[in-house]
C-alpha cells in the first residue's frame, strides 16, 4: 500500500524557515546586548559608539553584513599599546639605552601575554567567528598557562586570535574615547 505524503506548499516551508531566521537572529542580538554589557564592567569602560565594541569581537570568519572584522581595530591597537607601554617604559626607566628600551616593550606586549589577559577575562567567550577548532584552542593554551604561571618563553603556543581580540579591543577603546591615550592607558 503506498503511503501519500501531505503535501505542503513552498511558500509555506519558506516562510517557517524564514520566521526561525528571525528568531535565531533576535536571540543573537539578545545575547550581544548581554554580552555588551559583561564586556563594558569587565573593562570599566562605557562605550559611546558601540558598533566599535561590537566590531572588535566579530572574527573575519564571522561572515554577517553587519560590520568588519576586528582587523582594523587590532592594527590600531597594536600601535597604540605599543605607544603606550613604550612612554611607560621610557619614563620608568631614564637610564635604559634604546636597544633595552625595546627589548623590555617587546617583552611585554608579545602574542603569549596579550592572550593570557584575553582568557584571564574571558574575552574569546565573547567573539562572534566560525572557528570550530577555536574552543579546544584556548582551553589547550590555558591548560598550559597553569604549567607556566608567568610565561612559557615559547614553550606553548597561543591562539593568535586572543591576542588579537585584546589588541582590537584597545583599538576599539581608543577611537571611540575620541584618540586619548589617557584614557586608553586608564581603562588598561
Amino acid at each position: 500500500m503506498e503511503e501519500k505524503l501531505e503535501q505542503v506548499p513552498l511558500c509555506s516551508l519558506f516562510q517557517e524557515f524564514h520566521i526561525s531566521k528571525k528568531d535565531e537572529t533576535a536571540n543573537l542580538l539578545e545575547s550581544w546586548e548581554r554580552y555588551v554589557d559583561e564586556v563594558q564592567e569587565i573593562i570599566g569602560y562605557k562605550f559611546e559608539n558601540l558598533s566599535l565594541l561590537h566590531q572588535a569581537f566579530t572574527h573575519s570568519s564571522f561572515q554577517e553584513n553587519c560590520c568588519e572584522s576586528y582587523e582594523r581595530l587590532e592594527y590600531v591597537g597594536d600601535s597604540v599599546l605599543n605607544l603606550l607601554i613604550a612612554k611607560e617604559h621610557y619614563f620608568l626607566h631614564p637610564d635604559l639605552p634604546p636597544g633595552k628600551l625595546t627589548r623590555l616593550r617587546a617583552a611585554n606586549v608579545d602574542t603569549e601575554k596579550l592572550a593570557r589577559v584575553a582568557v584571564k577575562y574571558d574575552f574569546h567567550k565573547y567573539l562572534r567567528h566560525k572557528k570550530p577548532l577555536l574552543k579546544g584552542q584556548v582551553e589547550e593554551f590555558r591548560d598550559a598557562t597553569l604549567e607556566y604561571p608567568l610565561h612559557s618563553t615559547g614553550l606553548i603556543d597561543p591562539p593568535k586570535v586572543l591576542a588579537d581580540i585584546v589588541e582590537s579591543l584597545i583599538g576599539a577603546i581608543y577611537i571611540d574615547c575620541n584618540f586619548s591615550m589617557d584614557t586608553t592607558w586608564q581603562v588598561w
